[in-house]
């Protein structure tokens, strides 16, 4: 049953003093002198005011009362995340050399405090991306027949000529190595800071450490947590690293080609997958081609022709492309999607240190409850010692040894549920208020009468770590010359639950005690992912998305809408970064027996035209707003449907529903007509929609008189042999 608040006296300070005047008639008649000059009038007001005082404290009990519950029920509340981040280094002043960075450095987007999770050498060098993007085809036709007859001696039976323009890639949107290039690659050109200096950087930078931070677009297909065990990443595709391979060109053109060696590479993650860092080694010796003739540049497999100053300021180029992992550098091109990827990068988490804080003396009784200063406190990051002697956090103190072992506990390797270890320091550690708990002796030590309890720790999570590109720009402990800015804005942040959605968790929690078995489980359960704005929550029990009209035991399908989608915002799609966080959050929670299918919606795209008649003396253009808004809040997936709550999974669009939603707007004398476009085009009575198929409005259009027309959308395709490179027009 839901935690009821009693409602204790809510009188204010005037309505006391009121009621406390007009009681004088009753019990003090001869009192007739009541302005606020006389002095018992004077007293009547202290006392209101002490009466108002004494009634909040009153009504702060139920609040403790509702907090104590949760904590005797053991509820566990949602904590803070933190939000994590890339960020990129800029060494382009000072001397010429490497800079190393250590791990744990502070990073600053205004006063909120962030820290690198990787230590990096910082190389003196720019990083620029460029791609071999593909000519409109109006520009294609312009001039396809002059650089045919000018390439002709590039020809072979094999090949034919693909044109492109070298463009500078600067990721205001997501790039695709597949349809964005010719060859599916992306070209790093390191830039010296003045071509003056071009040898010096190459002597600098050679057999350096190179950093690479990749954001890629998360991949949106769903994801699996195949029975029996933890979900297991597809195989998919890598990222190859390779630098040129310089020697002298042989004079046959048909040999003249280029050739690369590939550089070592280490990654702390898949990075097509989800955010990482690649660690290159360059080579000792970083050369270009010298001899290449002027009609060679970028032509084929050679980087990409830049004009100008930074052409000349080039020190080496790295030749970026996705490959398959078990292929090899030369294995047939992959698809890749990239969101940013740049040099001398570094992970980020948003957290502030605290290096030693001493937080109380211990009295030695059992159950010592301490707090401490700063909050959300990060876990992982807590190191507690009671007079110098380290203790051992613990999910449970039920299961902590008595204080009369703690000999043998010296003489055994601390730790917790290893076979023939003892832990008796521990306590427990509530990671949202920071409340630290002791043991009584019996469960877990207790610390000794003036023991001094000192802890050290990281703190910090929260919505507020949700900074904008650009944000984090500066950093205390830099050293100078070195610049710092997150190229894209940071994720994963998360306020935690407050008390009234903890009490709206109980009935849930007490159901499925934190195991989904059912769908109103896996439901609960998935709509609680910490880091993630969830806007809807759909369980499909024996439903595989192959198979839709088959019954499959064992497979539930759990389709989750965000509830904001910056690309989508009438019909928001989960990326790869959320499926991912959904499924981490059920893998611990599911039964080891069930297959769980996370997915977002499918979208079918469907049209909708209105005719109407206006009632007199209504504003035309206001009403035909107001039905397109109509249909469009009808066809929601978040807030649409006949209940509100969005569209139904397995509902047929219906025309004749559409009709009665335009008649229901305030303003419209009456329906003429409504045209109803499916994805195929004709118009029907109705869009059938099952499984995991939503509505999305791809056109809406309304009008007096008869249906005005609502438009469409066509695709577009390409080809990709040898590259040739054409001359940015002039005007």
């Amino acid at each position: 049953m839901p935690l009821r608040v009693p409602e204790i006296d809510r009188r204010t300070y005037q309505e006391i003093l009121d009621e406390v005047v007009a009681r004088i008639r009753v019990h003090n008649p001869e009192w007739t002198n009541h302005n606020e000059s006389d002095p018992g009038i004077t007293i009547l007001q202290l006392f209101a005011f002490m009466t108002e005082n004494l009634l909040y404290r009153s009504r702060l009990i139920p609040e403790r009362n509702r907090l104590k519950f949760l904590s005797l029920l053991g509820v566990p509340m949602r904590p803070a995340a933190a939000a994590q981040g890339m960020v990129a280094f800029e060494n382009l002043r000072g001397p010429l050399r490497s800079v190393t960075l250590d791990r744990d450095l502070e990073v600053l987007a205004g006063k909120i405090p962030f820290r690198t999770a990787n230590s990096l050498a910082a190389l003196p060098v720019e990083g620029r991306l460029y791609v071999k993007a593909p000519l409109p085809p109006d520009r294609e036709r312009q001039v396809r027949e002059q650089y045919d007859r000018l390439f002709e001696s590039f020809k072979t039976p094999g090949n034919t000529l693909v044109l492109y323009e070298t463009r500078q890639v600067a990721f205001t949107r997501t790039l695709d190595l597949n349809a964005d290039t010719v060859d599916g690659t992306l070209w790093l050109a390191l830039l010296t800071r003045d071509v003056r200096l071009i040898d010096a950087t190459r002597a600098a930078i050679a057999g350096q450490p190179l950093t690479v931070g990749v954001i890629p677009e998360g991949d949106a297909a769903g994801r699996v947590l195949p029975p029996g065990g933890p979900r297991v990443r597809s195989e998919g595709a890598t990222l190859s690293f390779q630098t040129p391979d310089v020697g002298p060109l042989p004079q046959d053109p048909a040999q003249r080609v280029a050739r690369y060696r590939p550089l070592p590479a280490r990654s702390s993650a898949d990075v097509l997958a989800e955010p990482g860092l690649v660690e290159l080694r360059l080579p000792g010796d970083l050369p270009l081609w010298d001899d290449l003739e002027p009609g060679e540049l970028g032509v084929g497999d050679f980087p990409p022709a830049v004009e100008g100053e930074d052409g000349d300021r080039v020190v080496t180029w790295i030749k970026i492309r996705p490959v398959r992992p078990s292929s090899g550098a030369n294995a047939p091109q992959a698809t890749a999607r990239l969101a940013w990827l740049g040099v001398n990068a570094a992970t980020v988490r948003q957290r502030a240190t605290v290096t030693r804080e001493i937080v109380a003396r211990g009295t030695g009784e059992p159950d010592q409850v301490y707090r401490l200063a700063a909050t959300p406190v990060l876990a992982e990051t807590l190191t507690l010692t009671v007079d110098g002697t380290p203790w051992t956090q613990v999910d449970d103190l039920l299961a902590a040894g008595p204080e009369s072992r703690i000999g043998e506990a010296e003489r055994a390797p601390v730790g917790y549920g290893g076979a023939g270890r003892i832990v008796v320091r521990a306590y427990t550690l509530d990671r949202e208020s920071g409340t630290i708990t002791f043991g009584d002796g019996l469960h877990g030590a207790r610390p000794p009468a003036g023991g001094l309890i000192e802890a050290g720790y990281d703190h910090g999570g929260g919505r507020t770590g949700l900074v904008a590109p650009g944000a984090i720009t500066r950093g205390p402990a830099l050293p100078a010359g070195v610049r710092v800015v997150n190229p894209v804005g940071t994720w994963g942040g998360d306020d935690p639950a407050s008390v009234r959605e903890g009490e709206r968790a109980i009935p849930g929690f007490l159901r499925h005690r934190d195991r989904a078995v059912t769908a109103r489980d896996f439901a609960d359960i998935a709509g609680e992912t910490p880091g993630v704005d969830m806007g809807r929550v759909e369980v499909l029990p024996l439903f595989l998305p192959e198979l839709p009209d088959v019954a499959t035991p064992g497979v539930v399908t759990v389709m989750v809408i965000p509830r904001y989608d910056q690309a989508h915002p009438d019909t928001p799609e989960p990326d790869g970064f959320f499926l991912d966080l959904v499924c981490d959050h059920l893998e611990p929670r599911r039964t080891l027996t069930t297959e769980v299918r996370v997915r977002g919606p499918e979208y079918v795209p469907v049209s909708v035209s209105v005719g109407f008649d206006v009632m007199p003396g209504r504003d035309v253009a206001g009403v035909r707003d107001a039905v397109t808004d109509r249909i469009r809040h009808f066809l929601s997936a978040l807030e649409g449907g006949p209940a509100g709550a969005g569209w139904p999974l397995s509902t047929n669009v219906e025309r004749l529903e559409l009709w009665a939603q335009a008649n229901r707007v305030d303003g419209v004398g009456k329906v003429n007509d409504v045209l109803l476009f499916g994805p195929d085009g004709p118009v029907r009575d109705r869009v059938e929609l099952s499984g995991l198929c939503l509505p999305r409005l791809a056109a809406v259009a309304a009008g007096p008189g008869d249906p005005p027309p609502a438009g469409g959308e066509p695709p577009a395709a390409g080809p990709t042999p040898l590259p040739v490179p054409v001359e940015p027009g002039e005007c």
